[in-house]
């Protein structure tokens, strides 16, 4: 693993995994009884979520819609700050408040355990890994972005237009893949919130709404052919793997006057 520098100020506002796999029953009351044993010390507050989707079927009629609901179960810890969360096809674990990659994939390691412990998974359909920044500076309706993020992450060739000031920019970036693993990189401007700081989980600082630069890296694997088995060591290579570009791209986009004015 790739070390990097760890800032007191850091700019995280979530980092979340996602291990799909081929679609499962559900999880029983039975099955959520082991869990609740497995991940208590860590995470335990239990919640079922009633979530709603809408299939489209095409037939003789033309297309017709049907509403389907199938349940999530949840574990939080008491902060509320980390969730795992359990569906038919996924399963996820996110946090506002990251306290570092150690803590981090060791949690994610043991819940993907205790998900197939409960219930054997037929394989792996995608790992992923994503981290979001709300990176902010002074307080100013218009920050000079180009003193603290690199020109190519701004847009630097656009220019206003006819007299209208360029007050916004969004860039996406896609690496790979190679051996399965892809890097999507979104890059952009806002005002307000990069993520609702209304939503369940409860950031460790929280902010006023204001002008920010979102920088949103999604790391993922798939495999080039077939559904691997289930394999808690092929789960923890792999999230090893995504998780080094992450820093690096970090790294690459900011300017040493966000780290020294802002990060440190």
């Amino acid at each position: 693993m790739t070390d990097h520098e760890v800032y007191p100020n850091a700019p995280l506002v979530s980092v979340s995994f996602e291990l799909r796999h081929p679609r499962t029953e559900g999880l029983t009351n039975p099955q959520r009884a082991i869990l609740r044993e497995l991940l208590g010390d860590a995470l335990p507050l239990m919640r079922v979520d009633n979530v709603a989707s809408q299939t489209i079927e095409f037939g003789p009629s033309g297309p017709m819609g049907q509403m389907n609901s199938e349940e999530h179960t949840k574990f939080f810890d008491r902060r509320m700050s980390v969730v795992a969360s359990f569906s038919p096809e996924s399963t996820l674990v996110e946090t506002s408040q990251y306290s570092g990659w150690g803590a981090f994939s060791e949690l994610v390691l043991n819940v993907c355990s205790a998900r197939n412990e409960v219930e054997r998974l037929d394989g792996i359909g995608r790992i992923g890994l994503r981290y979001i920044d709300e990176i902010r500076v002074a307080k100013t309706e218009s920050p000079d972005w180009s003193q603290y993020i690199k020109p190519s992450f701004l847009g630097s060739e656009i220019k206003n237009c006819d007299g209208l000031r360029l007050n916004q920019w969004q860039g996406v970036s896609g690496y790979g893949p190679e051996g399965g693993r892809s890097l999507v990189v979104r890059h952009a401007t806002g005002d307000g919130f990069a993520i609702d700081p209304n939503a369940e989980l409860k950031r460790k600082n929280p902010v006023a709404a204001g002008k920010f630069f979102m920088l949103d890296m999604d790391s993922f694997w798939i495999p080039e052919t077939g559904i691997p088995a289930f394999d808690s060591q092929l789960i923890s290579e792999t999230i090893e793997a995504l998780h080094n570009p992450v820093g690096a791209m970090f790294e690459n986009c900011i300017t040493d006057q966000l780290r020294n004015e802002v990060l440190r």
